[in-house]
């Protein structure tokens, strides 16, 4: 990149650009005998010892390496990092008063004592990160300063000192009942019992209440919280919190008074109606197991409300009960609708799928061709998009995929960042994390994000070990906006923890984008999540499993070490292979359901065509789980291996 910034016009572009960030006027004679006197790795070897430097306090040698340093693409950064360890951060804020980095020289005078900048640092910018990075430090060396325990507790209530502060706040005393709704905030998440005493001292309010019989619901004590809950729309019948209190009071009622409840209150409130149609959908189906009397409640939610997403679920619902009555015509005819009115939704490409396999059924094989294309072009990372790719001859569609013919590629660099200022781009380029990720805080406070910046978010989560966060942000991002290089697609479906993935998949004769395809579906590859079943780390194995595991694969083990977890795991996923005869489909509902279960549905619904039985799984979850794990490997297939790379070449092109 340094090289085509050498250009004519680009040199001309950059004089330009220092001069308006305030790096001074330089001549382009002059910047053009600069750049081409540093290159490009004596400029990056000063910065990074420079900006090390600084890190550590050490200004002297921070002036030494960056002062004169003609790094374009950093220039503004530059300059602060100089201004700062010169001790002339106030005349770098002056002259740079629409600078997107005046909240880390505030922070930098903060911690250097300027009790001025802390102030104007919080009044500015009150939630940006360097704010709480300079207040958590203010709150260490003074921990009873009750204006910060309250700008800490108000905007930053995930910090890790919240809590802690929260506590010493209690105890200093003097709180407002305004405080003491702050401070409950801290404590819901983490501690319900203080919760719910600080909500008893907030201010009386519809708010206030909820929360107080969400936390009574939480700590199991339901009739408290049904009181609550029924007192909320005779004091407060006009807030918007009614109809969240309606959902919430339904499940602790007998049915047929849920279901009053919840038809007089979509009478109440039409503009939430889908939400308490669903609600009787939910209540119809899960306690009064009548799937039957769902069917109206569809259709009236698909005439009433179209535009809503449970709408599409309902589309759904109906064409799946009309096919399975052998109404095909019907089952088209809702299948359409849906794709029509909701083609983003997550029940589209299963729509678009069976659409072409009814119109096979009705010997209209020119039409269901089509219809499978359709579905490549439209949900190309769609499982339904791999099933098509079988139904057109494209790939194999074997469902026992415990083994992988032909290599994968490990390790294989992201593309570029693209569409980001230079300054972000530059740092990510050079691995400078610390520095990227301030840059795009500084970039994204309070602006909307385009998706580019959003990915690039993404990157620096993955890189700051923030698995889970990447991946949704990454996949969110690239399903609204596809990318141009499919490559970028890797942020989505990365293969983390390489290493061991590979070891470990090798030991047990495992397809490795298997494995991979299981964890980004149990955890993505977030080391020490819990799941609430108490499920641990990567592959998710409940203590109880990993105990009756090592009884059979010796050795100590530690759940929350990736090694042991992908030891475990891996082991497990081979035994349920081997239980159920090789058949990956049968070994991953077994994974999520347990084989008790799997045994009892094999008996009832052979699995002569896995594409229905995976429809007929009676758990709603293990049937999506199945789905979504099938789906990541078609992802990674395509992404990591040489025949998934001829494949997707073969396959139509998107219309996204």
């Amino acid at each position: 990149m340094l090289d085509r910034l050498r250009s004519p016009r680009s040199l001309l572009a950059i004089a330009a650009l220092a001069a308006l960030l305030g790096a001074g006027w330089l001549g382009f004679g002059a910047l053009q005998a600069q750049t081409g006197a540093q290159s490009a790795p004596v400029r990056l070897q000063r910065y990074r010892e420079g900006s090390a430097a600084f890190g550590r306090g050490d200004y002297a040698a921070a002036r030494k390496q960056l002062e004169g340093l003609v790094y374009p693409p950093l220039a503004e950064r530059l300059s602060l990092l100089v201004a700062l360890s010169r001790g002339e951060g106030r005349r770098w804020i002056a002259e740079h008063p629409k600078s997107n980095l005046i909240p880390e020289a505030l922070a930098h005078l903060s911690r250097q004592g300027e009790r001025a900048a802390l102030g104007e640092l919080l009044r500015r910018y009150p939630d940006h990160p360097r704010s709480r990075e300079a207040i958590e430090a203010a709150l260490v060396a003074t921990p009873d300063d009750r204006t910060l325990i309250a700008h800490l507790v108000r905007y930053f209530p995930e910090s890790t000192l919240a809590y802690a502060m929260a506590r010493r706040w209690e105890k200093l005393g003097g709180l407002s009942p305004i405080q003491w709704q702050a401070v409950a905030e801290v404590y819901r998440p983490v501690d319900p019992t203080r919760a719910l005493q600080a909500l008893g001292r907030a201010p009386m309010s519809a708010e206030s209440l909820f929360a107080r019989a969400q936390v009574l619901k939480r700590l199991g004590r339901k009739p408290e919280a049904l009181a609550l809950l029924e007192q909320l729309p005779r004091l407060y019948p006009t807030s918007p919190l009614t109809v969240d209190a309606a959902l919430e009071r339904a499940p602790l009622l007998p049915v047929s008074d849920a279901l009053t409840l919840l038809t007089q209150s979509e009478s109440a409130h039409p503009a939430r109606g889908d939400e308490l149609l669903w609600a009787q959908v939910q209540t119809v189906l899960k306690r009064l197991k009548a799937p039957d009397e769902a069917l109206p409640l569809y259709r009236r939610l698909i005439a009433q409300y179209p535009q809503s997403a449970k709408a599409a679920n309902a589309a759904w619902e109906l064409a799946a009960d009309a096919a399975e009555k052998g109404d095909l015509t019907e089952a088209q005819s809702r299948a359409r609708w849906l794709i029509a009115h909701h083609p983003d939704d997550p029940f589209a490409p299963k729509a678009a799928f069976w659409l072409g396999k009814w119109a096979e059924r009705s010997g209209a094989t020119a039409q269901a061709r089509r219809q499978f294309q359709s579905v490549l072009r439209q949900y190309p990372q769609s499982y339904y998009a791999w099933r098509a790719a079988s139904r057109l001859g494209l790939v194999s569609g074997e469902y026992n995929i415990e083994a992988l013919a032909g290599a994968v590629r490990w390790n294989q660099p992201l593309p570029p960042v693209s569409g980001v200022s230079l300054a972000l781009a530059e740092l990510m380029a050079i691995g400078d994390l610390d520095g990227a990720q301030k840059q795009w805080q500084a970039e994204s406070y309070h602006r909307r994000l385009t998706p580019p910046l959003r990915l690039a978010g993404a990157q620096l989560a993955a890189q700051s070990g923030q698995y889970r966060q990447s991946i949704n942000q990454s996949t969110l991002t690239l399903l609204a906006s596809p990318p141009g290089d499919p490559r970028r697609w890797q942020q989505a479906y990365p293969l983390f923890f390489g290493p061991q993935l590979q070891r470990w998949s090798e030991e047990r004769k495992l397809n490795p984008l298997l494995v991979a395809s299981l964890i980004r579906q149990e955890s993505r590859f977030e080391p020490a999540i819990r799941s609430r079943s108490g499920a641990v780390g990567l592959m998710q194995l409940l203590p109880s499993t990993a105990r009756w595991i090592a009884q059979r694969e010796p050795g100590a083990f530690d759940l929350d070490k990736v090694d042991d977890n992908l030891r475990l795991g891996t082991w497990y996923l081979r035994y349920t292979h081997e239980r159920f005869g090789g058949s990956t489909l049968l070994a991953l509902a077994s994974y999520n359901a347990g084989p008790g279960n799997v045994s009892r549905w094999v008996q009832r619904t052979p699995v002569a065509n896995p594409e229905d039985f995976i429809e007929q799984i009676p758990f709603r979850e293990t049937r999506f789980y199945v789905v979504n794990i099938y789906e990541n490997y078609w992802n990674y297939l395509r992404l990591y291996t040489d025949e998934g790379r001829r494949i997707a070449g073969q396959l139509p092109r998107s219309s996204g």
